[in-house]
């Protein structure tokens, strides 16, 4: 018996086969995540995303050997980014990713409107032009042939309908659109009154992991499926991913490391009061019931990473060589930490504590003589340091101190990164070491709101969980250069970003 997780990310889409019980993974297909890119503008490609999943079946499959053992497909992707159907499931107009900004004004107008304190209080997030809301009145006001009875679907929930021919929405997307009332659970009248959008263009939210419908039989005999496959929208990606590593309560906190980064705990009840609105934190609603999602995102992580490698044509190869000897260099006995630069990571802009679009990346400390090497462990340091300032607002809003942080994603297979986020933020590092975090969640989640699993705390049980422990002499230094440089360079910068 087997079950698929499907990843649509912002750089890769994966679809990944597990088997029942201990959920390992017996297959695996990838393929980049396909994007139309002209200027400023950030497409996905849908159409050549689906192929891609197709392709991606039809392996996976053959890997399972009798496709009625799948019993379950469960969707997960990146919020924000969406698609407008047309009543026949024809798509109108780009699909944007998530972080485009063609929606910046869009946005600027919402919230002259409505006013940022009613969208927080309402949403429960900080007025951003992500959010899908704002993509969907780009295209209302962009598009010649804007559909009538049209209807929007997050990512995974288009996937889902791909597989099914249903649309359905799904509580963790739902509550990234920013046209969600969050304490409700159900789609803010007032909200889409304000921006004079139908009601109708939103299906009913269902929770993470419950039944959409079965494959169609056109789906079926495209990819050697069997009809008696169900298929769910498993959520958000960096919620699945928390599923599988172990996140199940408010002790813990979740470090979701890839193009993006962020910090997620869960509340039973949204934080919506002025703290959490000075502090931009985005309130969602979990995939695991009766949960609600702090969850803070840091626009540019394994994408600073990405950007050194072109920028300075550094190959794959390249890139781990420097990354070993810059590991193995400061596990010597006798290495003294030392930060030759400061880099704050806003290359896409900014997250919270102060989250803008318009904020610009920095490099302080760069001379004639910095190497690519220098450079580089500058890069991760800085990623580093702009993490610590986001877990300290964490940490001063909730008067709680994290002990430990779980990481998921790419910095997981990066022994450097883990080792100066140990030092950096003075705690211990659990590395879920997980074969595709977020697909694995999302399988997860499929089996257990079905009834094929009685425990979803998979993670727990396994022993793909290793430490990082923090240095004491590199906490203290690396702690001094935060408060007397990175602060200081971080503060004045966004005073004059606010100021021009």
């Amino acid at each position: 018996m087997y079950f698929i997780g499907i990843d649509a990310g912002t750089t890769n889409c994966k679809i990944c086969l597990f088997t029942l019980h201990d959920f390992s993974l017996i297959s695996k297909y990838s393929f980049v995540t396909p994007k139309i890119n002209f200027g400023d503008t950030s497409d996905f490609d849908v159409e050549k995303l689906w192929d891609g999943i197709m392709t991606g079946m039809r392996e996976t499959v053959k890997a399972a050997g009798d496709p009625a053992e799948i019993k379950h497909i469960a969707v997960a992707s990146v919020g924000e980014a969406g698609v407008l159907t047309d009543a026949e499931g024809h798509i109108k107009g780009p699909v944007m990713t998530w972080y485009d900004t063609r929606t910046k004004e869009i946005s600027e107008a919402v919230i002259k409107k409505t006013g940022r304190q009613k969208i927080y209080n309402i949403t429960g997030l900080p007025a951003h032009s992500n959010y899908s809301l704002n993509k969907i009145l780009w295209l209302k006001e962009n598009i010649k042939e804007y559909p009538e009875n049209g209807k929007w679907l997050c990512m995974a929930e288009y996937i889902a309908y791909k597989f099914t021919g249903i649309r359905k929405a799904e509580f963790s997307l739902a509550s990234r659109t920013m046209a969600l009332d969050i304490k409700n659970k159900k789609w803010s009248e007032d909200i889409l009154k304000d921006v004079q959008l139908e009601r109708g263009l939103f299906s009913e939210p269902a929770e993470s992991g419950k039944i959409t419908g079965t494959v169609s039989r056109e789906t079926a005999q495209a990819a050697g499926m069997s009809e008696t496959t169900t298929v769910s929208t498993a959520g958000h990606d960096h919620m699945c991913g928390s599923v599988a590593a172990g996140l199940y309560d408010e002790d813990g906190i979740l470090n979701s490391t890839g193009t993006t980064e962020g910090l997620l705990f869960l509340k039973k009840e949204p934080g919506l009061n002025d703290d959490f609105f000075k502090f931009n934190f985005s309130n969602g609603i979990h995939v695991l019931k009766d949960f609600y999602t702090i969850y803070s995102s840091l626009p540019s992580a394994g994408y600073s990473v990405e950007w050194y490698k072109k920028k300075f044509d550094v190959s794959d190869e390249e890139f781990n060589r420097i990354t070993e000897k810059l590991y193995e260099k400061t596990m010597q006995k006798e290495y003294e930490p030392k930060a030759d630069g400061i880099f704050i990571p806003h290359l896409r802009g900014s997250g919270p504590p102060r989250r803008s679009i318009e904020s610009k990346a920095l490099f302080y400390g760069i001379t004639e003589r910095t190497t690519k090497e220098e450079l580089l462990l500058i890069i991760f340091q800085g990623l580093c340091f702009e993490l610590k300032n986001l877990l300290n607002s964490i940490e001063e809003l909730t008067e709680h101190k994290f002990a430990e942080i779980k990481v998921i994603g790419a910095a997981c297979k990066n022994k450097l990164w883990l080792k100066l986020k140990a030092d950096i933020l003075g705690r211990d590092i659990a590395v879920y070491e997980i074969d595709e975090a977020v697909s694995k969640g999302a399988a997860i989640l499929g089996a257990y709101k079905n009834g094929y699993i009685k425990d979803f705390k998979i993670a727990e049980k396994s022993g793909d969980i290793r430490k990082v422990t923090p240095d004491k002499k590199a906490s203290e230094y690396y702690n001094k250069i935060f408060t007397t440089l990175y602060k200081p360079f971080y503060d004045f910068k966004a005073n004059i970003e606010n100021k021009a």
